[in-house]
């Protein structure tokens, strides 16, 4: 049970890191190459939930979404681990953001977490309202990458919200499970599947190189 984990090593040197599985343990065991230094200023705890959430962007955005500088996107689930790595991995690279929370209290903690979300970057993930607020802030072109997490009709709604030549970048595993259509009218744009495993294994023999 788990695929994270901080502690420390065998030489007292305090590290996080990502195992395959079992990461809840007293002791475990894992590539040097899935090691990372724990900043100072982190607690151990702090540590444990960041190298999931920041691989899966990582693998998300910049290995298979290919971000660029300047790009648009529209992350799910703002205030959620992943949507607080993607967010912050996107300011980085100088996108746009738009993103979607379930209430007043996750946006108002979002624009005091990254200062440069205004309002308008700002959408409900409760209802497809979040299609019109892109298509019209987007003056109908649509946004350069979608990272979901939404199922069933806010699924479609996401998928209409990329622009022409956009990358749809899927981390829900509920419509698969169900084997949900999605419509031939839709299929042209860009989508990719990918679940954690992957992502652990490609990391694996990435940074093994």
């Amino acid at each position: 049970m788990g695929v994270e984990f901080a502690g420390c090593n065998s030489e007292g040197k305090r590290v996080m890191g990502l195992v395959e599985s079992q990461g809840l343990a007293w002791y475990v065991f894992t590539e040097p190459c899935l090691l990372f230094d724990v900043p100072e200023s982190w607690t151990l705890e702090d540590a444990a939930t960041v190298p999931a959430v920041y691989c899966t962007v990582f693998y998300a955005l910049v290995v298979r979404g290919q971000v660029k500088a300047g790009e648009s996107i529209l992350i799910h689930s703002g205030s959620g681990g992943v949507g607080q790595a993607a967010i912050a991995v996107a300011l980085s690279y100088g996108c746009k953001i738009y993103t979607t929370v379930g209430t007043q209290e996750k946006r108002n903690f979002l624009m005091q977490k990254f200062p440069k979300l205004t309002q308008d970057c700002f959408a409900s993930s409760r209802d497809n309202s979040f299609q019109r607020h892109i298509m019209r802030q987007t003056n109908g072109l649509g946004v350069d990458l979608v990272l979901n997490s939404l199922s069933g009709e806010l699924f479609k709604a996401s998928l209409r919200c990329l622009s022409k030549s956009g990358r749809f970048l899927e981390i829900g595993k509920y419509d698969v499970s169900q084997n949900r259509q999605i419509g031939m009218n839709i299929v042209h744009q860009i989508y990719f599947l990918f679940q954690l495993l992957l992502i652990f294994s490609f990391l694996l023999i990435c940074l093994k190189v």
